[in-house]
This record gives C-alpha cells, structure tokens and sequence, in this order.
C-alpha cells in the first residue's frame, strides 16, 4: 500500500520590515519525500549464475566391434531401450561359415593331439621294457607338443571366429532412448576405419533419465562451489519452468587456457523433458539463512568504516550505525540493532540530514 503524505510545517513568528515593524510573516519549509520500507523476516538467499550446456547421463555410439554389412536395424529414434537389449546385426553368413570352418580345424587338431597322445604312451610302455630307444620316446613327445599347440591353435581361432559373430548383434551397453539412427540396412562398417558417418556409429544412445549440465567457473568463485551444494537451472526449450539440481563434480585443475574449472551439475529428468545439447542457465545456491530480518541494499550508507541507515521516526529522519549479516545483490540481514516493523529509508536517503522532515511513502 502506497501512502501519500503532504507534510507542512509552518513556522510562524513575528519579525520587523523596514515598512511594517509590527506584521506577521509567514514561512513554510516543506518535508523531503522518501521511500521507506519496514524491517521482515524471511528467508536470505545468494546465489552465484553461470551458462552451461546440457549433456546425457551416458551416451554412447552403437556399432559392431567386427566389420561387415548391416543386415538389420531393430530400433529408431525415440525408442526406449533396456538393458542388452538386440538394437541392430551385421550380416553374418561369411563369419558363420569361418566359425564351421574354424570348428571343423578344431575337429582335426584334437584328432591329431588325441593320436600323439596314444602313440607317446606306448612309447612310453615301450621304453620301460627297454623295447624303443629314447630317442624314439622323445620323437614321440615332440610330437604330442606340437599336436598341443596346434589343438590350442585352432580352440583359439574358433573362439575368434566365434567373438566376431557374437560381435556383429550391436546390444545396448545400458538402459534408455535413441536419439538417432546415422546409417542405413545395407551400409558397409568398419570399425577399425573409426566408423563410417563421423565415428557416429549405426545409432546413438543415450541416458536421459538423468541429465548433467557443464559449467565453466572462473577461479575466483571455485572455492565457493562445493559437492552437494544445491543448483537451480532454466533450460532454452523450457524459458519458465525451473529444475532442481546438485553439483556432483568439480575438477581440481584449471583449463590451461580459459583458467576456468569445469564444474558438473546433476538433475533429475524421469520425463526426459529436457533434451540433451541445449543450453542452460544454473544458479548455485551459495548459503541460505531462514527467519532473518531484511533490508534492501539500497537502504545501506556506508561512509569509511561506519554503516548506517536511516530511520523514520516521527517524520523525521534518524541516524542509525548498524551491523550488517550476510548480504546478496538485493538484500542484506540485520543481525542486531533493529526491530522487526521499523521503518527504514530506501529511496531518497542520499546526503539525507539527521532530522529532515520526511513526507512518507511506505512501499
């Protein structure tokens, strides 16, 4: 509520002209309009804002560790994913055929070292009757080595063979929604090219159940940014609507050109209604202190070392030397020397006198 006061003071007294020794004159002095404000309680806030780009919980770029044709696609963007879930193959009749072949080597090797085995323990028999000399005995075990590896050999290429098959079924790595698809059934991939279509795989997904936003923050707040520390962010897509957050990581190292350090926030997105690569707006909130009394900054007057407000006391202004708390960019906390309701100067206060006549607006 605004009120309106037209404060007049008249000052009368008697005085003499050189024409009329004997007549009244009149004088008025005018009180100087302010804006006041009394002191609350409530609840100080500061809080520290940065820009920040979001990013995915996790993301990662689907594709076959083996390289071949892509025989089919089972997912498309938008789709919800669990788990080691079957996203996409390559075509797999050659490596099926090297796996047959692979298999049928292991056939032969483990004959082969099956023999060798039978023939070094008749040998073996022999030798003890003295009925081979030992050079025949060792023949005979150089042979069972060599059947060994060759039989290790070929379990080792079967299992190759087998690995590339099972990589050519692309699975997610962990739960949660593509977002893109970048090639095409019947496309050539080659891993060890670095993936066709800019290393971004056959699809790309991503964990948007949670989402992380990087800050850059300038070394002179870093010490003022701490784990855990509460976070409130606005979003491009979503200009009104505000989204609670946490730091959850801050590096230790400043960036060796900028001289910022990365700091990353953590926000709950169960809707996934915060898409990944927009920007952002995040206030840390540095300290939070309820139940204090307030005033706005603009009624401080800080001369030296003395801080002082002034006060509106009868229509008049008064002098005040006060402590000041914690303080933000529009608010400070009065730890002792005033009361809650008094009414304090916040507008018009600038070279004020002590006893000024005030005509009030109480805002």
């Amino acid at each position: 509520m605004i009120i309106s006061l037209a404060l007049a003071v008249c000052v009368v007294f008697t005085g003499c002209s050189k024409n009329n020794g004997d007549k009244k004159v009149v004088y008025e002095k005018k009180a100087l309009r302010v804006k006041v404000e009394k002191v609350k309680r409530g609840v100080l806030t500061r809080e520290l804002s940065y820009k920040g780009n979001v990013l995915p919980w996790l993301r990662a770029n689907i594709g076959p560790d083996a390289a071949g044709r892509i025989l089919k696609i089972y997912k498309k963007p938008g789709d919800i994913v669990n788990k080691d879930e079957l996203l996409a193959e390559l075509d797999t009749t050659t490596i099926k055929l090297q796996a047959n072949q692979a298999d049928a080597g292991l056939a032969v090797a483990k004959a082969a070292y099956k023999d060798a085995l039978l023939n070094h323990q008749r040998l073996q028999k022999l030798y003890e009757k003295t009925a081979v000399s030992q050079m025949q005995l060792e023949k005979a075990a150089l042979a069972l080595e060599a059947a060994d590896t060759q039989q290790k050999s070929a379990e080792a290429a079967l299992n190759t063979v087998k690995h590339m098959l099972n990589m050519s079924y692309m699975r997610a790595p962990f739960a949660g929604i593509i977002t893109s698809k970048n090639m095409e059934e019947g496309d050539i991939i080659n891993p060890m090219m670095g993936m066709s279509m800019g290393n971004s795989g056959v699809l790309t997904l991503m964990d948007l159940k949670k989402i992380k936003i990087t800050l850059d923050v300038p070394s002179e707040d870093i010490e003022k940014i701490k784990i855990g520390q509460k976070c409130f962010g606005k979003v491009d897509t979503y200009p009104g609507e505000v989204f609670d957050g946490e730091i959850y990581s801050r590096n230790l190292a400043a960036d060796t050109i900028s001289k910022t350090f990365k700091v990353e926030v953590k926000v709950d997105n169960p809707d996934i209604k915060i898409k990944a690569g927009v920007f952002a707006e995040v206030k840390v909130e540095i300290f939070s202190k309820e139940n204090v009394l307030l005033l706005p900054i603009s009624a401080l007057i800080e001369q030296g070392d003395a801080t002082s407000i002034i006060l509106y006391n009868n229509g008049a202004a008064k002098y005040k030397n006060i402590k000041v708390g914690q303080r933000n960019d529009g608010l400070f906390e009065i730890p002792e020397g005033l009361e809650e309701g008094q009414q304090v100067v916040v507008e018009g206060n600038y070279d004020l006198k002590e006893g000024t006549l005030l005509a009030l607006q109480e805002i």
